[in-house]
């Protein structure tokens, strides 16, 4: 535990830990949040469908019809998130993604988005979440290194975490859409984990 202590130290905390408000300058690196959503009475589990939009105000509209939803403007682009049942075609929208099932935790469940810019050779520390996490792959690829595998994810391309010890790293850079379940009023990410890292993800070429 030592070693992996302080190896950890090695790498810098990630700017805004994915909890931070997003900062004036949108291009500054690190993962800031942009919305919360609290999901009462949700099913055990739901698919967080990704939408894009030409403008912000038909994103809105639409928004005003779904029971669990968000608009964010992430990376020059504008997002309409919805939580729930797996994604339908909506009329004026271009679906990105269907991500699910997400395994929803017991009790009232918060769902934290935030955005994500990683330079090249940015990396994450060891941590995990008391639930699941997924993202969606904008620009760039990420690096998912875990106890149970590692896999490279390119642009367009979604991950989910059910759970424990990981960290993300993007050997070329990237940009991310960031939804993590977690119970109510609960810290929803939690530094270390007994586990340590292997250099999949920053072996030449990732």
């Amino acid at each position: 535990m030592m070693l992996s202590a302080a190896l950890q130290a090695d790498v810098p905390p990630v700017p805004g830990l994915c909890s931070a408000p997003v900062p004036a300058d949108r291009e500054t690196p690190g993962c800031y949040q942009t919305n919360e959503i609290e999901l009462a009475g949700a099913p055990e589990e739901i698919y967080w469908s990704i939408y894009e939009y030409r403008d912000i105000a038909s994103a809105q509209r639409e928004a005003r019809r779904h029971r669990w939803s968000a608009v964010t403007h992430i990376h020059g682009r504008n997002w309409l998130y919805v939580l729930g049942l797996a994604g339908e075609p909506i009329k004026g929208a271009g679906l990105r993604a269907v991500i699910g099932p997400l395994k929803v935790p017991d009790g009232t469940v918060t769902a934290h988005f935030s955005e994500a810019i990683f330079p090249p050779g940015m990396r994450t520390r060891v941590h995990s979440h008391p639930g699941p996490e997924a993202f969606y792959v904008v620009e760039g690829e990420q690096c998912m290194d875990s106890p149970t595998g590692s896999r490279v994810i390119e642009a367009g391309g979604s991950y989910i975490v059910a759970g424990g010890p990981h960290l993300q790293a993007a050997p070329k850079g990237r940009r991310n859409l960031v939804l993590i379940l977690a119970p109510k009023g609960q810290p929803f990410v939690i530094p270390g984990g007994q586990w340590q890292p292997g250099s999949f993800c920053q072996e030449p070429g990732r």
